[in-house]
């Protein structure tokens, strides 16, 4: 029978394994020329703005021709056309799932 070595060296899982990371020391600061700021064009000033008032008109609203033919429908009319359209959507359907 072969024996089977038995230890650390043969456990199941990853070893442990340590590194060591030396730290930097940080870079010396440099010191750059110093810079000038020179001087650039002055800033534009816009003209103050003028206020302008609009008149307003104050009119009543223009009946428009469409509301008027609207309102000149007979109303059984329009029920006929709602139940008509009720039916028609009920063949549609029906012939749908049939």
């Amino acid at each position: 029978m072969p024996r089977t070595a038995s230890g650390p060296a043969n456990a199941a899982g990853p070893k442990k394994e340590t590194a060591r990371i030396s730290v930097l020391p940080a870079p010396p600061a440099r010191t750059g020329p110093a810079v000038e700021m020179k001087k650039t064009q002055p800033l534009v000033s816009l003209p103050e703005p003028s206020v302008q008032t609009a008149p307003i008109a104050v009119n009543v609203e223009p009946v428009e021709p469409e509301e008027i033919f609207i309102s000149e429908l007979p109303m059984p009319l329009c029920w006929a056309l709602l139940a008509a359209s009720a039916v028609i959507l009920t063949i549609q359907i029906w012939n749908y799932f049939s």
